[in-house]
């Protein structure tokens, strides 16, 4: 089902600049008097470098991860964020706030999610049993749903501070969607293995970090540079 949103310029009020990297810029928006967060992306277009069994574009990515996340249920659940629409073929020229694209080959598109305030990443000042084992469990759901997240990294394993016992996964910007039906190649079943066994490993590995008080087994989890 489609979610694509038509609208203009002057219907979205950009609040803040929440992060910006050379692939997207997230905005925290007010858009038909409801606060949300809009990731626009750079859009390169297709290469004839890119591999004919992964999605790399990232718009297509995320915004594909969370129509089937949304239809199984999981945006309702509150486990990954609520899932608004869609923006198409933005002309940045009539958005002040989007002058970064300007240059572009491309017109910029973007995603409309659920703005959620005090979100901290898990780590050992939030540490709980509880809270990793339902990041396990929404991972097997999100497999369930015929989705590889493909960045299991804390960074996207938020805890909420403001609202009790509501822990979510973020950022799709890395999926990859399989058939409905279920049907998995070898390869993407690997890759549902893999991201299995890493997420089992860093469960394990911080409920030993917390009892130790310092981050050891899970540091490479936190730290890209750490190897």
């Amino acid at each position: 089902m489609s979610k694509e949103i038509e609208l203009n310029p002057p219907e979205v009020e950009f609040l803040e600049k929440l992060k910006e990297s050379k692939y997207s810029v997230v905005f925290k928006v007010r858009f038909r008097e409801r606060i949300c967060v809009m990731k626009v992306y750079h859009d390169r277009g297709p290469s004839e470098w890119d591999p004919p069994y992964r999605e790399v574009n990232l718009f297509i990515s995320e915004s594909t991860a969370y129509h089937r996340l949304e239809s199984r249920g999981l945006c309702q659940r509150g486990v990954i964020p609520d899932f608004y629409g869609t923006i198409r073929k933005i002309q940045p020229a009539d958005w002040p706030n989007l002058e970064m694209f300007l240059n572009d080959k491309l017109p910029p598109n973007a995603v409309l999610i659920e703005y959620i305030p005090n979100l901290q990443q898990i780590d050992l000042s939030n540490y709980s049993p509880k809270r990793l084992t339902k990041f396990r469990e929404i991972l097997d759901d999100i497999h369930a749903a015929g989705v590889l997240h493909a960045d299991p990294k804390p960074r996207n394993m938020m805890v909420s501070l403001s609202e009790d016992d509501r822990v979510l996964w973020i950022d799709f910007d890395s999926a990859q969607t399989f058939p409905e039906s279920g049907d998995m190649s070898p390869r993407q079943r690997k890759w549902i293995e893999g991201e299995d066994e890493m997420v089992d490993y860093f469960v394990d590995a911080l409920a030993k970090d917390f009892e130790e008080g310092k981050l050891n087994r899970t540091i490479s989890y936190y730290y890209e540079w750490y190897v």
